[in-house]
């Protein structure tokens, strides 16, 4: 699957042949939406020329590096708490100018990217809605979308355009030392959309990851959270538990590369994980309760010594892995 390249998206609104004649501008992907009556241009990097990165840690400086990369030559505003955390954005080059008031950071800014943990962003919201421009859009990275559509439906003014994004994109590293500009290339980019989302809103959200390099699907916030909790969010805390119990009688003393391999992610911020669980939590419970039945049937196999149903689960999980791998390597979506 390529990534769609949409840097430039139309919504017509009448019937007038004159805006439905090719040629199109070279190597745009035109969305056309009837009825109505004018032509406005929805997504064109080149005519914003203000964009502000609340937030400029990993993914917020690799979207301000990603972004200069594609092209956009406006000014990109980072946000932060700690002055310390801004100076080494501006260091890496990821934003253009830096501020610690998130309304004055905003102000003006056609494109806002929320890059927080989950739990800020309520007093942010409430700090911005006073601030956004009419007709400026607001997205975010978040891991959860449920809770942050419903924030966002309850807090933003309605004149300002909301769409919830998850770039599949990062490591357990944090901190703009560890951005990069080809961070979301080709990684999935999920947007999530509510039924009351204006399909041309969808679009322009879309098109900015597009730009990025990223893969984008749209699915519905709840769905998005019970798929991200079976291979996002309880991995973790799985991975989590095993180096806990790695550390009863010292195991992890003789623990090798395998054992590394598999807690990788353990090593993430634990806050930030405290809140993508709380935020997520029912569908967290769901996908735990399956793992539970999927360790008990193995744990009746191998009581049983069922040899043969314990190689089939084996071989069977080791087939679909392998099948997956090969197709992200085949994207170039993981490292080789």
């Amino acid at each position: 699957m390529a990534a769609r390249r949409t840097y430039i998206a139309y919504q017509i609104k009448s019937r007038n042949q004159e805006y439905l004649t090719p040629p199109w501008p070279c190597g745009y992907i035109i969305t056309i939406i009837i009825p109505g009556i004018q032509v406005h241009k929805v997504f064109d990097i080149n005519s914003l020329d203000r964009i502000a990165i609340v937030g400029v840690g990993l993914l917020g400086g690799s979207i301000g590096l990603a972004l200069r990369a594609a092209g956009f030559s406006g000014v990109r505003v980072g946000v932060g708490r700690r002055a310390s955390s801004l100076e080494r954005a501006l260091a890496c080059e990821a934003v253009d100018e830096t501020t610690c008031d998130t309304a004055t950071g905003i102000t003006g800014a056609q494109l806002v990217i929320l890059c927080t943990p989950i739990g800020r962003f309520e007093g942010l919201l409430r700090e911005m809605k006073s601030a956004l421009a009419p007709g400026s859009y607001v997205t975010d990275v978040a891991s959860t979308k449920t809770e942050v559509v419903r924030l966002a439906q309850r807090l933003l003014p309605k004149n300002v355009h909301f769409v919830g994004s998850h770039p599949m994109a990062g490591s357990e590293k944090t901190g703009v030392e560890y951005a990069r500009a080809d961070l979301f290339e080709n990684a999935p980019c999920l947007v999530t959309p509510t039924p009351k989302t204006p399909a041309v809103d969808v679009e322009w959200i879309c098109s900015f990851w597009d730009l990025l390099g990223g893969l984008t699907l749209t699915l519905p916030p709840a769905r998005h959270d019970a798929l991200l909790a079976r291979v996002s969010h309880l991995p973790h805390a799985v991975a989590t538990a095993l180096v806990g119990l790695s550390l009863h009688e010292s195991a992890i003393d003789l623990a090798g590369p395998g054992f590394a391999d598999t807690t990788r992610i353990a090593s993430g911020d634990p806050q930030m994980w405290t809140e993508i669980f709380q935020t997520n939590r029912r569908a967290l419970i769901a996908a735990l309760d399956r793992l539970m039945g999927e360790l008990n049937r193995f744990r009746d196999r191998l009581s049983n010594g069922d040899t043969e149903a314990i190689l089939q689960w084996l071989s069977h999980s080791k087939q679909a892995r392998d099948q997956w791998l090969t197709e992200r390597y085949r994207r170039k979506v993981l490292p080789s």
